[in-house]
C-alpha cells in the first residue's frame, strides 16, 4: 500500500481554496500510484478556526466541502481533518474529526480525544473529547488514526488520564497515522520528533505524521511532516516552511535506511519562519505594499532584510 503525505498551506475559512488544494493533491498522488492521501488536522477549515466554530453555517460548509472532496476519491482514498457535529444531546456541540474517504464517500469518522487547553490552544472550548476508539481498515491494513495531541501522552508525567494510542493498540494496528496542526517555535521540532519517536518505539509500529505549513496571522506552522520506522528512526521528512507531497510504500518503510532529520540552526529556522509569516500575512489579507519606518539601527536593518 502506498501512502501520500500532503503538507499544504491552508487559508482559514477560504473553503474554495482549501478544497482546490486538497483535490489537486489527490489527483497528483493518484497519478503517482498512491492508494491513500493524508491531509492535516482541520484541513478543510484551516487552523485555528477559533470562534468561527460558533457559527453553524461555518461547520456546515466544512462538511459540504468534504462531500465535494469525496467526489474525487473514487480511485484514491483520503484522510481529511474537519469539524463535525456531535449528534448527542450532551457535551460540546462539535468534534475535531478526521474523515476517512473511500469510494466517493465518507466511510468513517475518527474524533480527537485529547483536547489541548493551554498556550495558544483552546480546543476544549469548542470540542467534545472522543471516548470511543476504533481503527480504520483499508486494503488489508489496520490504521491507528490519531489527531495531533492524541499522541502527546507518552511522557513520564502524562498530562491526560487517557492514552488514545494505547487504546488503539487493542485492535492490533499495522501503523500509526497522526494528522496535526503543530505551530513553530525553535525548540518545537526536537520536542515533536522525540514524541513521535517514543510512540513508534513504544508500540513497535511505523508512524506517518502530517503537519500544516504556512502562517495564520500570528501563528506559523513549519511543516516538517515525516515518516518513522518502528524503531523510531526518521525514514524521510517533508520540507520545512513550504508545501510538499511525498509518497511512501508501507512495505518498504522497514527496509529504507534512516536519514538525519533537517536540523538547521535556530537562527536559520527563525529567519525562514518570519519570512513565511510576513509573506503569508500579506497574501492572505490581500495587501500589496507596506510602509516600513526605519531608524537606522540594527533592528531596522533586520526588519528591512526580512
Amino acid at each position: 500500500m502506498k501512502i501520500a503525505l500532503a503538507q499544504l498551506n491552508y487559508h482559514i475559512g477560504n473553503f474554495d481554496s482549501n478544497v482546490e488544494k486538497i483535490v489537486r493533491s489527490i489527483h497528483h498522488a493518484e497519478e503517482q500510484g498512491a492508494d491513500l492521501v493524508v491531509f492535516a488536522e482541520l484541513a478543510v477549515s484551516g487552523y485555528p478556526p477559533r470562534d468561527f466554530l460558533e457559527f453553524r453555517d461555518f461547520v456546515e460548509r466544512c462538511n459540504n466541502s468534504v462531500k465535494e472532496i469525496a467526489r474525487y476519491c473514487t480511485k484514491t482514498a483520503a484522510i481529511v481533518g474537519l469539524p463535525t457535529f456531535n449528534p448527542a444531546d450532551k457535551g460540546k456541540p462539535l468534534y475535531n474529526s478526521a474523515a476517512f474517504i473511500v469510494d466517493g464517500k465518507v466511510q468513517q469518522l475518527v474524533h480527537k480525544s485529547l483536547l489541548p487547553n493551554y498556550d495558544i490552544f483552546d480546543e476544549y472550548r469548542y470540542f467534545e473529547p472522543n471516548k470511543q476508539f476504533q481503527v480504520v481498515e483499508f486494503k488489508g491494513k489496520k490504521l491507528a488514526l490519531t489527531i495531533c495531541e492524541d499522541i502527546w501522552n507518552v511522557q513520564d508525567n502524562p498530562l491526560y488520564t487517557v492514552n488514545p494510542v494505547g487504546e488503539l493498540m487493542k485492535f492490533d494496528p499495522d501503523m500509526i497515522i497522526n494528522i496535526a496542526a503543530s505551530p513553530f517555535n525553535y525548540h518545537q521540532t526536537e520536542i515533536r520528533t522525540e514524541i513521535l519517536k517514543r510512540n513508534a518505539q513504544k508500540y513497535n509500529l511505523p508512524l506517518f505524521y502530517v503537519n500544516h505549513v504556512g502562517a495564520q496571522t500570528e501563528l506559523i506552522f513549519d511543516g516538517g511532516s515525516l515518516v518513522m520506522n518502528k524503531k523510531g528512526q526518521v525514514v524521510d521528512e517533508l520540507n520545512y516552511f513550504e508545501e510538499d507531497l511525498k509518497i511512501y510504500d508501507i512495505d518498504e518503510i522497514c527496509h529504507t535506511p534512516p536519514r538525519e532529520p533537517d536540523r538547521r540552526s535556530d537562527i536559520s529556522m527563525i529567519h525562514d519562519a518570519l519570512v513565511l509569516g510576513i509573506r503569508n500575512y500579506f497574501q492572505k489579507l490581500g495587501f500589496q505594499k507596506a510602509i516600513i519606518g526605519l531608524s537606522g539601527g540594527i533592528d531596522s536593518a533586520l526588519t528591512a532584510a526580512l
